[in-house]
């Protein structure tokens, strides 16, 4: 079995150029293997995501990534009538992780935003309801930080 990359699709190219028109020195636009990828900073986002907004109209996940020296957050959304995928990328540092909610934007952002906040300590500042998804609210850290240092249990011998 040979893998491959994904092959783009077709007028990839050209929504890329639309999508640079449309966003304008707001983000970055470029492309990996088949996805249109936007980056942006925190201070942009709100702005270009409402300008995605009509054309990628379903919101699919967001990721946290901690690359040591900041904490991204990658959220994916898709066009449904063109089936065009899209990753929206931007950044904090881990000591001060904040990042505007998408959730105004597409409601669907909600309960991944809470996650992403769960496990990466992300506060996503205008979110109506963040708070843990998956730990409790006493547990001490994020867990998928590179810094996490687990708490002493019983289990570890502590």
């Amino acid at each position: 079995m040979v893998l491959s990359s994904p092959r783009p699709p077709a007028g990839l190219a050209t929504a890329v150029t639309r999508l640079a028109g449309l966003v304008g020195v707001r983000a970055t636009v470029s492309t990996l293997h088949d996805l249109v990828v936007i980056d942006v900073a925190p201070e942009q986002l709100l702005e270009v995501a409402r300008l995605l907004r009509d054309e990628f109209d379903f919101y699919s996940v967001n990721a946290g990534v901690d690359t040591g020296s900041e904490i991204r957050s990658v959220t994916f959304v898709r066009s449904i009538a063109s089936g065009l995928s899209l990753m929206l990328r931007t950044a904090c540092r881990p000591s001060d992780p904040h990042l505007p909610s998408l959730t105004a934007v597409w409601p669907g952002a909600n309960w991944c935003e809470r996650e992403t906040y769960d496990m990466f300590g992300i506060v996503f500042d205008g979110h109506p309801d963040l708070r843990r998804i998956f730990l409790e609210e006493s547990f001490p850290g994020h867990p998928l930080r590179k810094a996490f240092l687990p708490p002493r249990s019983d289990a570890r011998g502590g």
